[in-house]
C-alpha cells in the first residue's frame, strides 16, 4: 500500500468522501479529484484483472452482449462524424463487443485487455487482435492508430497522465481519442446514496469535468466535443432493482475483496465456461432490460438536468 497526493495539485488531501472495502477515497479541496490513498501497488492492481478478481468478472462482461452492442452503436455514430473506415484501438476492451460492432461498420480493430479470460475470448471467439500488456510504442509492432477509445476505463488507470502520454505517442498525427467516463468529482455528496457501490479498489480515480480538461491540457490534447448524459434515473432504478428479484441483478461480485488475495493474485480454481445464446424467458427479459437502460442513459439522460448530479460524459479530443 502506498500514499499518494492529488495528481494535479501535488497536495495531500485529508477529506475522505468514500470508504469502501477497507479503502478511502480522498477528495482534493482545490480541484475536486477523488482518489484512493493509500492504494495497492501497480502489481497488485494488475493481479485483479489478470486473475479475474475485479468486481465485474469476465462472465458478466461476456454475457452482456446486447447492452454493449447498443452502447457501441451510439458511440460509433459520434466517431463517424469525424472518422470513417479508420483503425481503432480500444483500451480495456472487456469482451470485445465494441470492437466487433466497429468492425461490422468498416473499422480496422485492435484491443488491449488485461483479463486473460476476456482477452482469449476476443482473440479466439471474435478473431480480433488483442494484447494483454499496457499500451506502449511497441504495442502491435509499433502501429499507430486513427482512433484510440476507452469506456469506463479512465478511473482504472494507475497513472492517468502517463497513460494519456502513451496514448498520444500511439496516435496518428491526425488521430483522435474518444473516451467515456463518469463525473463523480463534480457530483454533490447527497447523490452518493444512489450508487450501489464505487468498486474500490478497481477504481483508483474519479474525475470532475475540469479534471478531464486539465488532464488533456497536461498531455497535449485539445477538446473537440463533450457529450453529457445524466445517469441519475438509471442509478435510482438500478438501486431499486438490486433489492428485488435476482433476474435483474448484475453479476457484479458482491464479496469484499481481501487485500491478501489482491497481492497474491491466486488464479481461481475453475475457469468458467460461457453460454451467451439461448431463447428462454430470462434471456428475452435481459434483452429488454438492456434496451431499457440504453434508452434511459443516452436518450433521456441527454435532456435531463445535469449540474451537480451523476453523469456519464463522452469526450472527443485530438492532439494539439
Amino acid at each position: 500500500m502506498e500514499n499518494i497526493q492529488c495528481i494535479f495539485c501535488n497536495k495531500n488531501c485529508n477529506r475522505i468522501v468514500i470508504t469502501e472495502n477497507g479503502y478511502q477515497g480522498r477528495k482534493c479541496s482545490q480541484c475536486g479529484l477523488i482518489f484512493i490513498s493509500p492504494r495497492p501497488t501497480f502489481f497488485e492492481i494488475m493481479n485483479l484483472y489478470r486473475h479475474d478478481q475485479s468486481h465485474i468478472p469476465a462472465k458478466s462482461h461476456i454475457s452482456g452482449v446486447f447492452g454493449k452492442k447498443l452502447q457501441a452503436r451510439h458511440t460509433l455514430q459520434l466517431m463517424k462524424r469525424l472518422k470513417r473506415n479508420s483503425s481503432i484501438l480500444e483500451i480495456g476492451a472487456g469482451a470485445g463487443y465494441f470492437l466487433d460492432e466497429a468492425r461490422n461498420q468498416g473499422f480496422e480493430v485492435y484491443g488491449i485487455e488485461f483479463n486473460s479470460i476476456q482477452a482469449d475470448f476476443i482473440r479466439n471467439n471474435l478473431n480480433i487482435p488483442c494484447e494483454e500488456s499496457p499500451l506502449g510504442i511497441s504495442s502491435f509492432n509499433g502501429k499507430k492508430f486513427d482512433i484510440i477509445y476507452h469506456c469506463d476505463v479512465l478511473s482504472h488507470f494507475y497513472d492517468p497522465i502517463a497513460a494519456f502520454q502513451n496514448i498520444k505517442d500511439c496516435l496518428q498525427e491526425n488521430g483522435i481519442v474518444v473516451f467515456e467516463t463518469g463525473n463523480l468529482g463534480d457530483v454533490k455528496e447527497k447523490y452518493y446514496r444512489f450508487f450501489t457501490g464505487f468498486q474500490y479498489p478497481d477504481h483508483l480515480f474519479f474525475f470532475s469535468e475540469n479534471n478531464l480538461k486539465e488532464l488533456l491540457r497536461l498531455t497535449g490534447f485539445e477538446s473537440v466535443k463533450i457529450y453529457r448524459y445524466s445517469i441519475l434515473l438509471q442509478l435510482m432504478i438500478s438501486k431499486i432493482l438490486s433489492k428485488g428479484t435476482g433476474l435483474f441483478k448484475s453479476e457484479v461480485k458482491a464479496k469484499r475483496i481481501d487485500k491478501t488475495s489482491i497481492a497474491t493474485g491466486v488464479q481461481p480454481a475453475n475457469t468458467p465456461h460461457f453460454n451467451i445464446g439461448g431463447f428462454g424467458f430470462k434471456y428475452l427479459i435481459k434483452i429488454a432490460y438492456a434496451y431499457f437502460f440504453y434508452f434511459i442513459r443516452y436518450k433521456i439522460g441527454i435532456i435531463m438536468p445535469k449540474k451537480g448530479s451523476p453523469q456519464t460524459v463522452i469526450v472527443i479530443t485530438r492532439k494539439r
